[in-house]
C-alpha cells in the first residue's frame, strides 16, 4: 500500500507512510502543496477500499480521530432550466453533508447540463440518490452522481 500511493500521489519532496495498526497509517508529507493536492484530490481508495483523510493539526492522536468524514465532488442533474445559483448549490450541499464549495467552470459549456459542487460526507450514513424541489408551482426531482465512488459505498 505504501509504494502504491506514493508512487499514484508522485510528491515532489516525497511522503513518508507509517502504519500505525487498527487499519490506520499516518501520511506525512515534506511540502505542504503536495499535502494539498491529495487531500483536494480525494476521495482515494485502495484495492477498492476508502482512504478517509484527515489533516492531523500540531499535538493530535492519530488513533483517538474518528475517521467518519470524508469529501466527495458530486453532479446534480434535472436542475430545471434558470434554476442554477449559488444558493441552489449551497442548499443542495448541506442537504448531502456538509457543503465546501462548488465548480462553475463547467456552466453552460457545451453540453453540460448538471451542477458539480464538493460536499463533506458522514460515511455511516447511506448516500442520498435525489431530493425533490419546487420550482414556481411545479415540482420535480433532481438526481445525484456521487465521482470515484468506490464500492464500499454501495
Amino acid at each position: 500500500m505504501k509504494s502504491t500511493m506514493a508512487n499514484l500521489w508522485h510528491p515532489v519532496k516525497g511522503v513518508q507512510i507509517c502504519d500505525l495498526g487498527e487499519k490506520r497509517y499516518l501520511f506525512q508529507f515534506f511540502h505542504a502543496m503536495d499535502m494539498n493536492r491529495v487531500l483536494k484530490g480525494s476521495p482515494w481508495t485502495f484495492n477498492n477500499h476508502l482512504l478517509v483523510l484527515y489533516k492531523l493539526e500540531l499535538g493530535e492522536d492519530p488513533l483517538q480521530i474518528p475517521l467518519v468524514l470524508t469529501h466527495f465532488w458530486v453532479q446534480i442533474y434535472n436542475i430545471p432550466t434558470g434554476f442554477f445559483s449559488d444558493n441552489l448549490a449551497v442548499q443542495l450541499g448541506n442537504f448531502l453533508g456538509n457543503f465546501m464549495e462548488h465548480d462553475t467552470s463547467l456552466l453552460g459549456k457545451g453540453n453540460r447540463n448538471f451542477m458539480r459542487i464538493r460536499v463533506q460526507i458522514d460515511i455511516r450514513r447511506p448516500l442520498k440518490r435525489r431530493k425533490k424541489i419546487s420550482f414556481g408551482g411545479n415540482c420535480s426531482y433532481v438526481t445525484f452522481k456521487y465521482e470515484r465512488l468506490s464500492l464500499f459505498c454501495f
